[in-house]
């Protein structure tokens, strides 16, 4: 007769090395008949409260092993289930739509209460305020014709850039007479 569980050691300290299986732990029924998991503590480092699973196969007297691997316990950190990529762009499409409808709704909202605070003003409020901003109008029509004579001449006696300006951006920030100096200079001394 086959011990199962030092089989299943066995398969463990091959697979991951002596130091890294610990002490038996408990076995896993699977839904398929004669097959069993053994599991070991784990003493990998990074992988506290993990197994090493041993799965056997059982026929009859013999057993084979079928497969070694890590196993999560229940308070192992283990990663997120995976989600395909079209429902997570679903998701947040979604979500941003809900954003949307609740700034539109907030939005709505303010419109709403200023809308409420103007129509509390009373007539005389009302009038009173038309009258203020026409004589506003009339104050700032009078100071355009005023200052209308003056901001032609200032657009007049602006000179225009010259063209060398421009140049010296193109000649890396120096002008062109700058070059044409040190060139002249340049052949004095040569002489």
């Amino acid at each position: 007769m086959i011990d199962y569980q030092s089989l299943a050691r066995e398969a463990a300290n091959e697979s991951y090395g002596k130091t890294s299986v610990g002490e038996f732990s408990h076995t896993y029924q699977e839904a398929q008949d004669g097959v069993i998991s053994y599991l070991f503590k784990s003493k990998l480092k990074g992988y506290p409260d993990w197994f090493i699973s041993v799965t056997l196969f059982v026929s009859g007297w013999e057993a084979t092993v079928s497969e070694v691997q890590l196993t999560p316990g229940d308070t192992s950190l283990v990663a997120p289930k995976w989600v395909p990529w079209s429902e997570r762009l679903a998701d947040y499409k979604a979500l941003q739509a809900a954003m949307e409808a609740e700034a539109a709704a907030a939005a709505a909202l303010a419109d709403d209460s200023d809308d409420a605070d103007d129509s509390d003003e009373s007539d005389d409020d009302f009038e009173n305020a038309a009258d203020d901003a026409d004589d506003e109008a009339a104050d700032t029509d009078a100071e355009a014709s005023e200052n209308a004579g003056e901001s032609d001449l200032a657009v007049a006696d602006v000179p225009e850039a010259p063209a060398a300006e421009d140049d010296a951006d193109a000649a890396g920030g120096k002008s062109k007479g700058l070059f044409k100096w040190k060139t002249l200079r340049g052949k004095k001394k040569h002489k």
